[in-house]
């Protein structure tokens, strides 16, 4: 007999100064997860190419291979991570975005 937890719920934390638990950050956001899928929800900040960089590795590192999340600040959008890391704004629906590009 065995029993098992699987965390379902997490936070992600980036920014420039940051390099673990309780350093200053420039961007949370809660993920909810579910097999290798992310979805990130409630993101408070900046989003920069560089947060999106650290923000991808980290989901790979936990074995996410597609991360799906929009952003609403006065308007609907999706962020859209291109393949080169770099980041669009669209006027679109949610997306999802294959990591492993």
């Amino acid at each position: 007999m065995a029993a098992e937890i699987e965390w379902v719920t997490g936070v992600i934390r980036a920014g420039r100064k940051f390099s673990g638990h309780g350093d200053e950050y420039d961007f949370s956001c809660t993920v909810n997860r579910r097999g290798d899928w992310a979805e990130l929800i409630g993101g408070n900040g900046q989003v920069t190419p560089e947060i999106w960089r650290e923000v991808k590795a980290a989901l790979v590192a936990q074995g996410v291979t597609h991360a799906h999340w929009d952003r609403v600040n006065n308007a609907p959008r999706s962020i859209v991570a291109t393949d080169k890391d770099q980041i669009s704004v669209q006027p679109e629906q949610p997306c999802s975005q294959a990591l492993n590009a």
